[in-house]
């Protein structure tokens, strides 16, 4: 039965970009490499330059499609766009992808679409999971035991990169939608909460699950420690924190919004031991977020030199 419908299944995708033609080339050859492939790939280009644009033309592919954004949307914006144009074509399955995380496995997007048909309320299918909190806001990791086994497992969000597959029927539906607000991080969190929703589902498959796990040697996972971060980490930590705590308020998730802000005060308080100029730089941007959130600042951060 499921192997009739898939055959029936019009599947597409889109995969945003930003100024990195190079990478996006390697990953558009590997998605359209899959033992079913999409039948259309939208490139969804933030970029200022026309370099993801030239090497599309280049390839000559009918399969491709280009769509350049005009502005750097950031990735919560260009799926908002991907999804929209897509859904808005009558696709049944629409893949959510970055210009660098290709499948990993070949037959992914095969296993995927079976899962995703396996049960007619699935809104959401990926190769990797996570529960989630309501309480604490704070995702937590599916055990090993409960991936050993056959079948299909509910989960509560599933990240980027995890090669997230949307129902377009749900979408044309319900009208959900990324929240371009977010620009980046945590976009896929809030998208998967507006899923449960509407009582559609999100599902995994335990083998493939478990199959990731080994391949990424991510079976047995070290708690974690706090470190000094980079530049790069402290603009993610900024968003974490502003985009973490609006979805939660949004949400209602009252609880999750004071565990949430208090676990990153207090790691701004212990990232002094890192020195006085580290501490000194995460905290000004832990107080950023918080007043980029109050005062509705959202969309794109560019942190002051």
């Amino acid at each position: 039965m499921v192997n009739n419908q898939l055959s029936n299944t019009k599947f597409a995708g889109f995969l945003m970009t930003y100024e990195r033609a190079d990478i996006l080339e390697q990953t558009i050859e590997k998605i359209l490499s899959q033992s079913i492939a999409p039948e259309k790939l939208l490139i969804v280009d933030n970029s200022e330059s026309n370099a993801t644009e030239l090497m599309i033309k280049r390839l000559e592919n009918p399969i491709l499609v280009y769509h350049k954004v005009g502005k750097n949307s950031g990735p919560a914006g260009a799926a908002k766009v991907g999804l929209e144009l897509l859904s808005k074509e009558g696709f049944d399955w629409i893949y959510w992808g970055d210009d660098d995380d290709a499948p990993v496995f070949q037959d992914t997007f095969k296993i995927l679409l079976h899962t995703a048909l396996s049960n007619e309320k699935c809104g959401c299918v990926g190769v990797v999971g996570q529960y989630f909190n309501r309480v604490t806001g704070f995702v937590k990791r599916v055990p090993n035991e409960l991936l050993q086994s056959e079948g299909v497992l509910k989960v509560d969000t599933i990240a980027g990169g995890m090669s997230k597959i949307v129902s377009g029927e749900m979408i044309r539906k319900h009208q959900i939608f990324p929240d371009e607000k977010l620009f980046f991080g945590m976009e896929e969190l809030d998208f998967d909460l507006k899923i449960k929703k509407t009582g559609y589902h999100l599902l995994v498959d335990r083998p493939f699950y478990y199959k990731h796990r080994l391949k990424w040697d991510r079976v047995d996972v070290p708690n974690k420690t706090l470190q000094a971060k980079s530049d790069n980490a402290l603009v993610r930590e900024y968003y974490s924190i502003r985009n973490g705590l609006y979805i939660y308020k949004k949400n209602g998730l009252v609880s999750a919004c004071m565990i949430f802000f208090a676990y990153y005060a207090t790691k701004q308080v212990f990232s002094f031991k890192f020195g006085i100029k580290h501490g000194k730089s995460r905290f000004k941007l832990f107080y950023k977020a918080i007043s980029d959130l109050f005062f509705s600042k959202m969309g794109r951060f560019i942190p002051s030199k």
